[in-house]
């Protein structure tokens, strides 16, 4: 009766060290799946691609980096003051930049400068609907380019860890912002 007991306890120590070994192998079992993810995830602009790095001047001359918010989640708004569905989405962009704000999220308005008839305009269609953001100059148009944004407005937004998860060609609605992720 001894032997089939210390049979038994020497497999059950057997068996327990096998699922230490396998407990303490997960670790790295499962750093090397996030590595695999991660390495699949291509820079980009569309969903699902992390997003490509933009670093731009506000109109009051801050110098602002998309990776000053890793972290949390941005939303970008591409627009300009003469685009007619930009000025008809400004109300609903102004609700968003404060929904936004009380949800610990990043909102960065992106003017398309390169597009605008005078940097002189800026201003005075912010004051024109009260919006108190400072947004980012493309003067040159290179980020339009790198975002291949064809039409304005354009909404995109990033989570925590800079990977695009939605992207809005065309104005927003007080609806369609209901609609958007970070607000479900």
């Amino acid at each position: 009766m001894k032997k089939k007991q210390a049979f038994y306890r020497s497999i059950l120590i057997l068996l327990l060290c096998g699922v230490g070994f396998m407990y303490s192998q997960s670790d790295s079992f499962f750093q090397q799946v996030e590595e695999s993810v991660a390495a699949s995830i291509q820079t980009g602009v569309q969903v699902g691609q992390e997003a490509l790095p933009i670093e731009l001047t506000t109109l009051n001359g801050k110098q602002v980096s998309l990776d000053d918010f890793i972290g949390q989640p941005v939303v970008l708004n591409f627009f300009a003051t003469w685009c007619h569905p930009c000025q008809e989405e400004m109300p609903v962009i102004l609700e968003m930049e404060k929904r936004l704000k009380e949800k610990g999220a990043a909102f960065l308005a992106i003017n398309m400068t390169s597009q605008e008839k005078s940097k002189a305009e800026i201003n005075p269609f912010l004051q024109h609907f009260r919006a108190t953001f400072d947004p980012l100059l493309d003067e040159d148009g290179e980020t339009m380019k790198k975002y291949q944004i064809i039409g304005i407005p354009t909404t995109i937004i990033i989570d925590e860890q800079g990977v695009i998860i939605q992207r809005i060609n065309g104005g927003l609605t007080f609806d369609l912002m209901e609609d958007l992720v970070l607000f479900q």
